[in-house]
């Protein structure tokens, strides 16, 4: 066979399959790269992780026992750069012991792993105690990442063939067990101390990889050979196919032009003659077909209506839709019947003018009545009258353009308009970018900015910086989800003062999304609201002379306390505080000179304790300090002692210097009482214990006191 244009195609077709073919495998195979790498990079971050976390929790360990003594031998020498006053101890025996602190162990332990499977790992920061300690370049920008809350972790692969490492690291924060060493670097509780970095090699886990990506090559090289031959087996059998096809075909042709030249001469005259006739027969359908498409696909009602009754003699869909019947229903009945009651006498004069051949208006507005109900649809209306013989009866054409709908949705935009203008919540909507394209006058009373100021800018414009980002993505998930979104929101004026408003967001649907809106959002100023709110709050859960807890807020405080206690296997102390003498001196120097003495009483009692411990006025000249997270009584003795010499001292008032004492009872939850009452009960008992003993004292609760 020789080559011709379809044996060419043929071969740009196979060559096409195989290029295909080619493709899929390639990507497949790219595919498959990308999956294998990312296990391989799970796999070693899973493992740097855990690595990290056991290191994390020896250090927990360590710092929470405040460090650990081992002996001193010639490879764990004392650190010099631990600055503890009992950094080094000898035993009665006479061994010496030194302190191991955390970044010490975790040195000593990285020297185990490496020696044991070649995992190097260390603890390094940016600011280190020990010059040892300092951060690489890798690890510096890690930790930068850190410290900027940027990243939680970091894992990078590093060098090639058998050098090539894994380096993971996770961030450091600083404890509270932490601060007993860091405090004086200017740390607190939560910032980022430093980090673990752990270096591990990667040379067998690339191995394992290059190992999959071999088996994912040779398997889609082996499937795309496999899919190309079958493609190629069949297009090859069509070919030959196509070309048995085709002789068959020639065959038959030569045999129809045979029959087909003897039948053309016999059939010349009679095809002249019935030519003639089919091109004036189709002139006359293709008007009729013309003028019916044209009356069918118009968008107006047609009708046609017959003197001298003015019967209607036809009528197209769009008629027969806008009255609400079927065409043929309406034939035969007179035009008034479709007319709504109070535009038929009017019509009715207009017609009976026409028939008198007297000038009337071509175009008017009409109220029409649909079938079966009683609601008009309001049209504009066009009348013809159609040229007919001198003897048939005159007839007219009617255009009926319904502007039912028309009118009611411009009825409803003016009625939008005039909410949008004088609505007291802001409004704006917002485009499928989220820029503003409309916003009314409330929003500029509300927020000061004008309208014009803010058209095609981000909604953002007014965010006030209390919300994260997090609470902006999870108000548009909501809104995606559910078409609506609405809450409490804090935004920012164009003067810069932040504001308190309630919003609500909705997704625009339908043909009012094609004119551009995207979201509507409604909001109003509800600052003065909270602002009432939040002082009725304070006012129902605070002493009204020193603005102390009161005594609602302070047992409230004391549950808090104690679930948290219990959760987190917590000691705290809970203190009732009576002033001794108080009466005297409301009695002698008055009233005013008592509340005088109960508000400086308050003022010593907050500089005494923590800003994490809770000071209330339970009534007259009784207060209380729950004193969470105590590690041992002495701590709540420590500060009973300090209250009792503190109210001791004078008061100077406007009326006169004036003197107090007061008697402190003090219980620790759990050893004094597992639950509220019994806890309270012993701080009572212990109160009762230090009046009894002379007052001016302080007294934890012990045996005998119930």
């Amino acid at each position: 066979m020789s080559a011709s244009p379809q044996f060419a195609g043929y071969r740009l077709g196979v060559a096409f399959i195989y290029l295909v073919v080619a493709v899929i495998c390639g990507l497949a195979v790219a595919i498959d790269f990308r999956f294998i790498d990312d296990n391989i990079e799970y796999l070693a971050r899973e493992r740097g992780n855990a690595l990290f976390r056991l290191v994390e929790l020896t250090r927990d360990w360590n710092a929470g026992h405040g460090g650990v003594y081992v002996p001193v031998t010639e490879l764990t020498q004392p650190n010099p750069y631990l600055s503890h006053p009992k950094r080094d101890l000898t035993t009665v025996d006479g061994t010496r012991l030194t302190m191991i602190n955390p970044a010490f162990m975790t040195r000593q332990i990285a020297e185990i792993a490496e020696q044991a499977d070649g995992v190097k790992f260390r603890i390094t920061s940016l600011k280190p105690i020990r010059p040892g300690n300092g951060a690489d370049e890798w690890e510096a920008s890690a930790l930068q990442r850190f410290e900027t809350h940027k990243a939680e972790e970091a894992l990078s692969l590093l060098g090639t063939g058998e050098a090539a490492v894994y380096r993971y690291m996770a961030p450091l924060y600083v404890k509270k067990s932490c601060l007993a060493c860091h405090a004086g670097q200017g740390y607190v509780q939560g910032m980022v101390r430093g980090g673990i970095s752990v270096t591990m090699p990667a040379a067998r886990m690339l191995a394992v990889r290059t190992q999959q990506r071999q088996r994912a090559v040779f398997l889609m090289v082996a499937a795309a050979l496999l899919v190309a031959g079958l493609l190629h087996y069949a297009a090859a059998r069509s070919r030959r196919y196509f070309w048995r096809l085709s002789e068959v075909s020639a065959g038959q042709e030569r045999l129809i032009a045979e029959r087909t030249q003897e039948l053309s001469a016999a059939n010349a005259h009679l095809l002249e003659e019935v030519a003639e006739r089919q091109r004036n027969e189709r002139l006359i359908n293709d008007s009729k077909a013309r003028y019916r498409s044209v009356i069918e696909a118009s968008q107006d009602g047609i009708m046609i209506f017959e003197a001298p009754a003015f019967l209607i003699i036809f009528a197209n869909e769009r008629a027969a839709e806008i009255l609400g019947c079927a065409p043929e229903q309406m034939i035969g009945h007179p035009i008034l019947d479709y007319i709504h009651p109070l535009d038929r006498g009017v019509v009715a004069d207009r017609l009976g003018r026409r028939l008198r051949g007297e000038p009337v208006s071509a175009s008017s507005r009409l109220r029409f009545l649909r079938a079966g109900s009683l609601l008009a649809r309001v049209a504009d209306v066009h009348v013809a009258k159609i040229d007919v013989g001198a003897n048939e009866a005159p007839q007219w054409v009617v255009n009926v353009s319904d502007m039912t709908d028309r009118i009611a949705d411009e009825r409803a935009l003016q009625i939008a308009a005039a909410v949008m203008e004088n609505a007291s919540e802001g409004i704006i909507v917002t485009d499928s970018e989220n820029l503003i394209i409309q916003a009314n006058p409330a929003f500029s009373v509300i927020t000061g900015y004008p309208v014009r100021e803010v058209l095609g800018r981000d909604p953002k414009l007014l965010a006030s910086g209390r919300h994260g980002a997090e609470f902006y993505a999870a108000m548009w998930q909501a809104l995606a989800r559910n078409g609506h979104w609405e809450g409490e929101i804090w935004n920012k004026r164009r003067d810069g003062r932040i504001y308190a408003s309630w919003l609500a967001i909705s997704l625009i649907h339908g043909e009012a999304a094609e004119s551009g809106g995207r979201h509507v959002a409604t909001f109003i100023d509800i600052t003065q609201r909270k602002e009432a709110e939040e002082l009725l709050r304070h006012k129902a859960q605070s002493d009204p002379l020193t603005d102390l807890p009161n005594r609602a807020l302070f047992y409230d405080r004391l549950q808090m306390s104690m679930t948290q206690a219990r959760r987190y296997g917590e000691a705290f102390a809970l203190l009732y505080i009576d002033l001794d003498h108080f009466k005297a001196v409301n009695d002698s120097m008055g009233h005013a000179a008592g509340d005088e003495l109960l508000l400086e009483t308050a003022r010593r009692l907050r500089l005494l304790v923590r800003e994490s411990d809770t000071v209330a006025r339970l009534g007259g000249d009784e207060f209380a300090v729950i004193l969470p997270k105590i590690v041992n009584p002495a701590e709540a003795e420590d500060v009973a002692r300090r209250i009792v010499g503190s109210l001791g001292q004078e008061y100077l008032l406007e009326a006169g210097e004036a003197r107090i004492s007061a008697s402190v009872g003090v219980a620790i939850f759990p050893e004094h009482g597992e639950d509220m009452d019994v806890l309270k009960r012993s701080a009572d008992a212990a109160l009762y214990a230090a009046k009894a003993g002379g007052r001016n004292a302080y007294r934890l609760f012990g045996p005998g006191m119930a």
